[in-house]
């Protein structure tokens, strides 16, 4: 497990219900937010004003009771809260990260249709690549699964990237409909056996396990036919990359890619019943496609919150950023918003 980092200034922690003082007096509680940068969602490949810094620096002379420390270090004197900033574009720190009490994990990126977080560094330059699917190191790039057991995904995605793809053959036949994505399950009657070649010229080398001949269940989308990948939250193909494998004990987890509230939420709160208990398991989602400006303005409204709230529960701030977060997301023109 790596370590929070030893250069972080040490203060004083009492319980969550204490109001004694300390040295410090009065004494803050801090609070770390963890950013995961999904592939094509690497700082340097976005706008500026995406990023905290760029978007939060102007806004700063609003809020004097906030004090800028750093770029990754923010004191909020109402509050009593010191944030700060840790950022990563490496899948195994993503899942350590989830794994470790108290933080805030947030993950910027692609959903991949609902099949989980994707990390690696693809480019215009360089699209194919297979950080796309199970990673050049699936320790540290690739998808973190936590979908549905089973996905519909366009042909076309597949040649896009030139990842290699693990689909539903014809011998394993029809999947449950309760194991299907919700975009999945109206088509499970429209399923067609195909040879590879059949469903694309371009899709035989792309298969795992391929074999001439052998036959994968598909269904057509206009001149155009979409294929069922194995997906999954556990026990996948992709373990130990997965929600499945994690003991998942951060306190806050944020899912700003498109669509998660649909593609996730169900696996993550209903099927494997993380769900929320007093001051832990805080989750949140996109209600449609996105835009990664999302974390800036989520960790910029979390950092203004004016009321005192040290050692006290996350829940009030937390719904706050929300509302404002959703409110700022309107005023820009974007139809998506925060659930």
């Amino acid at each position: 497990m790596r370590s929070l980092p030893a250069s972080l200034p040490t203060i004083s922690r009492q319980h969550s219900a204490s109001t004694s003082h300390s040295t410090l007096s009065p004494v803050y509680e801090r609070r770390h937010i963890c950013i995961a940068h999904g592939t094509e969602r690497h700082p340097d490949q976005l706008p500026p004003e995406w990023l905290l810094n760029p978007y939060f620096d102007p806004l700063l002379p609003r809020f004097p009771h906030v004090e800028k420390v750093s770029d990754h270090e923010y004191r909020n004197h109402r509050q009593r809260v010191i944030f700060t900033i840790r950022e990563t574009t490496d899948k195994s720190v993503f899942r350590e990260w989830l794994a470790t009490p108290e933080l805030h994990v947030i993950y910027r990126g692609h959903a991949r249709h609902g099949r989980g977080p994707c990390f690696g560094r693809a480019t215009e330059e360089a699209l194919k690549t297979q950080d796309w699917g199970e990673g050049t190191n699936s320790a540290t790039t690739g998808i973190f699964r936590m979908g549905f057991p089973f996905i519909g995904i366009p042909v076309d995605e597949i040649i896009e990237h030139g990842y290699s793809a693990k689909l539903l053959e014809e011998s394993e036949g029809p999947p449950p409909a309760a194991d299907c994505h919700p975009n999945l399950r109206p088509y499970r009657r429209l399923l067609q056996p195909r040879t590879a070649q059949q469903i694309h010229p371009e899709l035989p080398p792309l298969i795992r396990h391929h074999a001439p001949g052998r036959r994968y269940l598909a269904y057509p989308d206009g001149d155009a036919w979409n294929v069922v990948h194995h997906a999954g939250w556990r026990s996948t193909h992709s373990h130990p990359s997965e929600w499945g494998a994690v003991d998942v004990r951060c306190r806050v987890f944020c899912f700003f890619g498109c669509s998660s509230f649909r593609h996730n939420y169900p696996i993550v709160r209903k099927i494997a019943r993380w769900r929320r208990e007093g001051n832990e398991r805080y989750a949140y989602w996109t209600t449609s496609p996105s835009r990664s400006v999302t974390p800036s303005r989520w960790i910029a409204n979390l950092i203004t919150y004016d009321v005192e709230n040290a050692f006290a529960p996350w829940g009030p701030s937390l719904e706050y950023a929300v509302s404002r977060t959703n409110r700022d997301l309107r005023k820009e023109g974007y139809t998506f918003q925060l659930i």
